[in-house]
């Protein structure tokens, strides 16, 4: 069995899946088949010995959490797949929580404040104190404070001549004394109440014999002292991810811990996945054009397994409206070269936000093309066509 699963993977693949280092760094850039080779390593795990209730895996998101389990179920029985500890990180801390957290003191049945909720009660002191501060702004600098452990010593410094610094501190002090007397947790605080229990009592993950964890580039400095907490027995981790893709910043991920890693587990194993299984040779040359120009990344490289394609084209216009009618001209040029082979249904174009989409739109109108728009709540039909561009917000 163990060969027929390393039979599926590349070169590089096969080095990372049966690695047997004790800490090992894959990192896999964009298309390079990264959830195929951390489930393959997830199932080698599982096949070496090492029981599924004494794996975790930590993912960025749910719907990933929900991909790997069902690729593990299809690969070795429904049973691995139930029994692995799968899910975002902040699944997981709740689940240690409910487990243990009374050896931390917390109260039972506890409940759990999603971002509408922490808005709402920020948005309630804010009016109750008259104060001025933005609820978003202050909800932002509350969670950026959770997720780096600590709070910012410039910004404590500055509080004493800050009049808005002071507000955002008036904030978090009533917010926290309004979850706490709610007996609510927020997402931040699964995380560091998480970290404070098993730093009190590692007793808790004494049956942990490997760590894996997803998007790795993703993670902040607290989900990082997660990452080490659990696998403090043994110090099996395997991290994937691609400093090259963290966008998170804002969201307090730090790219920053691969360096951590290294630091932490000197031995570490990196293992770069390089054959892109994704874009053509065009479109990964413009992409490293435009990434390598960062001196300070981690060097390493995309090798693509299709052929050359189309080359990438940058226009430059005068404005949105010359815009929205270039973009209808080239859709119908590409049309009429493809002797009809390719339809309106064959188009996606991709738009960063949605008030971006209204020029487009507006082309689209003048030039008589149907489309779709992909991504609101109630999608806009132009046309009762059965062919339609898709409009992705």
């Amino acid at each position: 069995m163990a060969a027929a699963l390393l039979a599926k993977l590349n070169e590089a693949q096969r080095d990372a899946v049966s690695s047997r280092a004790q800490q090992l760094a894959i990192l896999a850039g964009p298309g390079s088949g990264k959830t195929h080779t951390l489930t393959s390593r997830v199932a080698w795990l599982l096949m070496s010995g090492i029981r599924p209730e004494n794996i975790i895996v930590a993912t960025f998101t749910r719907r990933a959490a929900l991909e790997m389990k069902e690729r593990i179920e299809k690969l070795l029985g429904d049973e691995s797949g139930r029994k692995l500890i799968l899910g975002t990180f902040h699944s997981i801390a709740l689940k240690y929580l409910y487990s243990y957290g009374n050896l931390i003191k917390m109260r039972k049945g506890f409940g759990i404040a999603d971002s509408s909720d922490s808005l709402s009660i920020i948005k309630r002191i804010i009016k109750r104190k008259n104060l001025t501060c933005d609820p978003k702004n202050a909800r932002s600098q509350i969670s950026t404070r959770k997720a780096k452990g600590a709070w910012d010593e410039k910004l404590a410094k500055a509080m004493k001549y800050d009049a808005r610094a002071q507000e955002i501190e008036i904030v978090y002090t009533e917010y926290e004394d309004a979850l706490k007397r709610d007996n609510l947790l927020d997402y931040d605080d699964l995380l560091v109440r998480c970290v404070e229990l098993l730093r009190a009592h590692p007793e808790c993950v004494a049956n942990i014999d490997a760590v894996l964890i997803d998007e790795f580039q993703d993670t902040n400095l607290v989900q990082f002292d997660l990452m080490r907490l659990m696998a403090a027995r043994k110090k099996k981790v395997t991290v994937v991810g691609d400093p090259d893709q963290s966008i998170y910043g804002f969201r307090s991920a730090e790219v920053k811990n691969y360096a951590s890693l290294i630091r932490q587990y000197p031995d570490t194993l990196t293992i770069s996945l390089e054959e892109n299984y994704r874009s053509s040779p065009q479109i990964l040359e413009a992409a490293m054009t435009v990434i390598q120009q960062d001196e300070s990344r981690i060097k390493k490289t995309l090798k693509p397994t299709h052929v050359a394609g189309t080359r990438p084209v940058l226009r430059t216009l005068s404005d949105a409206d010359v815009e929205g009618d270039w973009i209808s001209t080239e859709i119908k040029r590409c049309l009429a070269l493809s002797a009809n082979l390719m339809t309106y249904n064959d188009v996606a174009i991709l738009v960063r936000s949605a008030y971006l989409s209204r020029c487009i739109e507006s082309g689209f109108g003048r030039a008589g093309i149907p489309y779709r728009m992909v991504g609101k709540k109630l999608p806009f039909l132009m046309s009762l066509k059965n062919e339609n561009i898709r409009l992705i917000l």
